[in-house]
């Protein structure tokens, strides 16, 4: 069916996804002279970090928090100076994230294909020769040299074949997923001496910054957490469920004065991000809880008299999925021993972060020190394996299920994508396939333009 199909048009990449990895890869790719086109489901790029409303981006843990990516400096400069966020670009409002993420791909001249789904490859053997989208004007084919597969849940790499691990695999199951949300109305100084004063009251100094330009809170299950209590007697009288307990944080975002950012609910099961039963189930029961969790901060907390609902994100937060099996599959043996890599693209040192209803992580092993705390990612982890056009980058990159729980954060997202654009560019320049690229080159242009690693 797929040759009977129109054609949309011809790229030399398109970048399938508009997450982080995808916005990354459109800039690094037309900037690198290509004419790129990204394919997006919603109607703006940014992913997790804007339609999900991830906020704020994590540090690395290594010193000096380097970013492994050009475009991040660009993010960082132009979304501060639009008062969008902190000075280091972590702490930021998504909304403007999406303004400049737009920008920025405009200028490199990148195209955009919006309220599109991909619904299929058109194969040549071992080569993707377009991709079936769908949107208000039916089915389409994009045609295209080369492909990256953004999609998070690497949806285009299955579709042309690739093999992939999915899930722990003790049990079989992905991480929880998740159903972010913006207050506003909030008196951010009341709320700032509330938690002063639960402080004291508590005699538990933990999981809490009372600064009103800095607002930090944390309760996550067991331990002891100063809004530990309160949530314990909210639970008692009926106005929380347990699991209300077991993952809650909550952000302030730069510019807006009057608001206060939620890592929850959190969702526990039914949480394959693959399964549209599951995340339709994830926004229904997600909705329920956002709005009894908004009469408990009106009931038990200071400063939130007058809040309301500003934003539920429109995408489900997923951390987990399908990975990818790329040339190079990094493992929980690279990231524990802080393996080092010849084409590195991208350093961290961000923990093992697997969640659920028990956080613990200790039976995984204790990292070697080298002197160089930190682990890196491979350009070869970006090279889809069986598949000689295709590229992929973000948390469904080539990865085991512990290795993954660490890099699934945007700083990884945004320098697994960097290098992918890159990569592409410079495989169709040599035309060579990805897998014949030295990726110490796609490196070296990225350094070249302005990217951080550590020496």
């Amino acid at each position: 069916m797929s040759n009977k199909l129109p054609v949309y048009c011809r790229a030399d990449i398109v970048v399938c996804g508009g997450g982080t990895a995808g916005a990354f890869a459109a800039i690094a790719a037309a900037e690198q002279g290509k004419k790129v086109l990204v394919v997006e489901q919603y109607g703006s790029i940014g992913g997790s970090a804007t339609n999900a409303l991830v906020t704020p981006i994590m540090h690395t843990h290594i010193d000096g928090n380097p970013q492994c990516s050009y475009i991040s400096n660009k993010v960082r400069d132009r979304i501060y100076a639009y008062g969008g966020s902190d000075a280091t670009g972590a702490r930021f409002d998504p909304l403007m994230l999406k303004i400049v993420l737009e920008e920025l791909c405009v200028e490199a001249g990148v195209k955009f294909l919006y309220h599109t789904y991909i619904a299929d490859v058109v194969k040549d053997g071992s080569r993707i020769t377009g991709i079936v989208v769908a949107n208000k004007k039916g089915l389409q084919v994009v045609e295209a040299d080369t492909f990256i597969d953004c999609t998070g849940d690497g949806d285009v790499s299955v579709l042309a074949g690739a093999e992939y691990t999915k899930g722990n695999p003790e049990t079989g199951k992905c991480q929880p997923i998740s159903l972010r949300y913006i207050v506003g109305g909030i008196d951010l100084a009341a709320v700032g001496k509330f938690f002063k004063s639960e402080i004291e009251r508590t005699g538990v100094n933990a999981g809490i910054n009372p600064d009103p330009a800095n607002i930090y809170a944390a309760v996550t299950g067991a331990g002891k957490w100063t809004l530990g209590d309160l949530f314990e007697q909210a639970i008692a009288n009926g106005d929380l469920d347990e699991e209300d307990k077991l993952y809650w944080q909550a952000f302030n975002i730069p510019g807006r004065k009057d608001s206060i950012a939620f890592n929850n609910p959190e969702i526990f099961d039914d949480v394959d991000g693959t399964d549209p039963d599951h995340l339709t189930k994830a926004q229904l029961e997600g909705r329920r809880r956002i709005y009894r969790q908004l009469r408990f901060y009106k009931k038990y907390m200071k400063g939130f008299e007058n809040a309301y609902i500003a934003e539920i994100a429109p995408m489900v937060g997923v951390r987990e999925t399908r990975n990818i099996v790329a040339e190079y599959v990094l493992t929980a043996e690279d990231l524990l021993c802080r393996h080092k890599f010849e084409d590195a693209i991208c350093q961290s040192n961000y923990p093992v972060d697997i969640h659920g209803k028990s956080l613990n992580f200790q039976s995984y092993g204790k990292p070697i020190d080298d002197g160089k705390p930190y682990y890196e990612i491979p350009f070869r982890s970006l090279v889809v394996k069986g598949i000689d056009n295709l590229l992929v980058a973000g948390r469904c990159l080539g990865a085991e299920f512990l290795a993954q729980s660490s890099l699934r954060v945007q700083h990884s997202c945004r320098a697994s994508g960097e290098a992918a654009g890159i990569g592409a560019a410079f495989a169709l320049d040599k035309k060579v396939l990805p897998r014949e690229l030295d990726g110490k080159e796609v490196r070296a242009e990225m350094e070249k333009r302005g990217a951080v690693f550590k020496k």
